[in-house]
């Protein structure tokens, strides 16, 4: 379901439509200068890496963001034995 958020690119405001489900999201935006140099996007104090940006029918008006949550998942430290 799409929802109008507040969302943070590089530490800049903006005002987005944003769908997201799980650890992934997609953010419509109006177009703003330096769109394909991002970093990171912050949706709720959540942070999430961008895996696709595409200037929407080359327009300049709306900038689609796809994006995927930053994994905070524990990785296994200990080998198993074999037995």
């Amino acid at each position: 379901m799409w929802i109008s958020k507040k969302i943070s690119i590089n530490n800049k405001s903006h005002d987005a439509m944003v769908n997201t489900t799980g650890k992934q999201a997609e953010v419509e935006v109006p177009y703003f200068e330096g769109w394909d140099d991002l970093g990171s996007v912050e949706i709720d104090s959540k942070s999430f890496t961008i895996a696709h940006a595409v200037n929407v029918g080359a327009r300049d008006e709306m900038i689609k963001l796809t994006l995927r949550g930053k994994s905070n998942e524990s990785k296994q430290t200990k080998s198993r034995k074999a037995t």
